[in-house]
């Protein structure tokens, strides 16, 4: 692998590849063109985007009519997305979001890039920013597929442990050619963490099958939620 190849280990470093985010048209024809039909009619649903990015798919729903706010830790990612959505649909800290309020929430491959802290600490705020009806779509690389080497989005290093092994790998992406240092956990892990923070599973998706080199793949899942009655 060229040496000079930019690695993303930590959250603070996704600043690093902004620009590769934001041209990420592979995924974002599997996982956002499988996420949005879910999510209906958007017209004034007050929607947040958890772990925004660089606010492309937040773009996409505010065209769709959404009443969009992002959050996102990182602050060059926060700012990326007000020049595409509004400083004033951006929060600036994750004390300011207000609670028991949004439709819908999204969170998009993030759980899979943080340690099992963090992903506690996300699933419980995105049940205390859900209103009661509300539903939150909470997606990331399909742990099924962790053993591959290679699927269209990314060039991947199988460590040799098992599915039910909650493991560090690392895998190349072919949009921007970056190397990221994801966790993989299995989905039951994710499905005991869901129901024990308060929500409940109402469906699990997956985006479109697709074969190479004799693998069927499916690169995402998002888990469909909300919170326990």
């Amino acid at each position: 692998m060229d040496s000079n190849t930019t690695l993303v280990a930590q959250q603070e470093e996704w600043n690093k590849v902004v620009k590769d985010l934001e041209g990420e048209n592979l995924k974002l024809a599997s996982y956002d063109n499988t996420l949005v039909p879910l999510l209906g009619d958007l017209t004034d649903k007050n929607v947040l985007d958890y772990g925004a990015g660089p606010g492309v798919l937040a773009l996409g729903l505010k065209k769709l009519g959404a009443k969009i706010k992002v959050w996102d830790i990182n602050p060059e990612m926060r700012k990326k997305a007000s020049g595409k959505i509004g400083t004033e649909n951006t929060y600036q800290n994750l004390e300011d979001i207000p609670r028991d309020h949004f439709d819908f929430i999204i969170c998009n491959l993030v759980l899979c890039i943080v340690p099992e802290s963090e992903v506690r600490a996300i699933i419980g705020n995105i049940k205390e920013l859900l209103n009661e009806n509300g539903l939150s779509y909470i997606g990331f690389c399909n742990p099924k597929i962790f053993d591959i080497k290679e699927s269209n989005l990314d060039f991947r290093f199988p460590t040799g442990n098992k599915y039910d092994d909650n493991h560090d790998y690392k895998k190349v992406k072919k949009e921007g050619g970056y190397e990221i240092i994801e966790t993989h956990r299995p989905i039951e892990w994710y499905e005991k963490v869901f129901a024990e923070s308060g929500l409940e599973l109402v469906d699990t998706h997956f985006t479109p099958e697709y074969e190479l080199e004799g693998e069927k793949i499916q690169d995402f899942v998002i888990f469909e939620l909300r919170r326990k009655p």
